[in-house]
């Protein structure tokens, strides 16, 4: 399964957006977005990339756990601060 395909697996599971995605990697907007859309892969140094598919695999976890996600129908700010607990939660 590529990068892409595990992005798109974990959003539609876990009900996320790419800001979500965004929030999740601390990463940029447009490149999470260039991530989910065009497939792109991350290309930042090894240790970068490395951090990248560690949040992604405990994302995968979390997801597939059903505990946590799928994120319920929240406010705008109210998704951010529910994201931001369970991210800092699993670090």
């Amino acid at each position: 399964m590529t990068f892409q395909d595990r992005l798109k697996k974990v959003m539609a599971g876990g009900n996320l957006r790419v800001a979500d995605l965004a929030r999740w990697f601390e990463r940029p907007h447009a490149t999470v977005r260039s991530w989910v859309n065009d497939g792109y892969q991350p290309n930042g140094g090894p240790h970068d990339n490395k951090a990248i598919l560690s949040a992604l695999e405990k994302l995968e976890r979390l997801v597939a756990g059903k505990r946590l996600f799928p994120v319920p129908r929240l406010a705008p700010r109210k998704r951010i601060e529910y994201l931001g607990t369970i991210r800092a939660a699993v670090r």
